[in-house]
């Protein structure tokens, strides 16, 4: 077993260390009130033991999002998957997400959706719930873990779920990833190349703010009738961003140029030009994901707001006071 996998797999699936549960031959589960250590995790990953996690930190915060698709509750499992999946996969990288065949080959998956760093539950919750509501499904077809958004003196552990890549107990199959495409099994490893998504502080607060509404969500508008700057006003802000985009602040820097672009209604062809010429003069090394971040924001963002002005004046300062420093 490798070290690498065994390590890659605590830090993508486990949030919480001082408890987990393993699934009994009945299928059922037994808490364990001991540390979730990188050898239990092997015995996971080799087959020795199933082990269960208890998704929530005591901090009410979550590593990832899940999917469960029992085929009992749908129509046709493949088909759900699917749906989600272009949900998912049009809204997030491809590397935040994972499909899992939790009992190869049968028709039981799991969508994996994974936040780095970790997510209030709460906001989890609400991202899971809109992104089946964009694949025209119900949380009564398909289960969305986190099931609670925080921990309580009642529940002091919330729900688990079976850990990928185990053996199920009862039905004597393994856990597999999958190929979105053609849902064929991926080699384990697949998981050294998870990454998760990151929101701004001001994405944080819209989506924590939002509330289910008559068995929908309410949601911000993209603004209408975007126009392009005037190529001397690209310029200006060619020039500005280039002054401050420097490494530690360049995620944030654009983000924060995004929500004010947004908000100013300039559209998506005049951010992306902008950013495009700052990633040529600066030599940026992530050029391609900064401008995948671009078509993200203004084509497939789940409609949050970015900070605006009031962020780059947050950066500007930040990095005029660590200068100083």
């Amino acid at each position: 077993m490798s070290v690498d996998l065994a390590g890659n797999f605590q830090r993508i699936f486990i949030n919480r260390t001082d408890v987990y549960a393993v699934q009994l031959d009945s299928g059922g589960y037994v808490k364990v009130r001991q540390p979730l250590t990188a050898e239990v995790l092997r015995c996971h990953l080799a087959g020795e033991t199933t082990i269960g996690a208890y998704q929530l930190n005591q901090e009410g915060k979550v590593k990832w999002l899940c999917f469960d698709i029992d085929p009992e509750h749908v129509k046709t499992a493949r088909e759900t998957a699917e749906k989600i999946l272009e949900s998912c996969l049009g809204r997030f990288h491809e590397k935040a997400v994972l499909l899992e065949a939790s009992r190869y080959p049968d028709p039981s998956y799991h969508i994996w959706v994974f936040f780095d760093p970790e997510f209030p539950a709460k906001g989890a919750r609400w991202i899971g719930y809109r992104v089946l509501e964009l694949s025209g499904l119900s949380p009564r077809e398909v289960e969305v873990f986190p099931k609670q958004v925080e921990l309580t003196e009642e529940l002091p552990y919330g729900n688990l779920i079976k850990l990928p890549l185990g053996l199920h107990k009862v039905a004597k199959r393994w856990s597999r990833f999958l190929d979105f495409y053609s849902f064929e099994p991926l080699p384990n490893e697949v998981i050294r190349d998870v990454l998760g998504i990151g929101f701004s502080d001001r994405d944080t607060e819209g989506i924590m703010s939002f509330r289910e509404k008559r068995g929908g969500q309410t949601r911000f508008e993209m603004p209408k009738n975007l126009k392009s700057l005037p190529s001397q006003d690209e310029e200006r802000a060619v020039q500005f961003l280039c002054k401050y985009w420097k490494r530690g602040y360049r995620n944030q820097l654009e983000l924060s140029f995004l929500g004010w672009c947004i908000k100013k209604g300039i559209s998506h062809e005049s951010a992306y030009r902008i950013i495009r010429e700052v990633t040529e003069r600066t030599g940026d090394e992530e050029r391609q994901d900064r401008l995948s971040l671009v078509d993200y924001h203004y084509q497939k963002r789940l409609d949050v707001p970015l900070k605006g002005r009031s962020g780059l004046r947050e950066l500007i300062e930040e990095m005029a006071k660590d200068e100083c420093d």
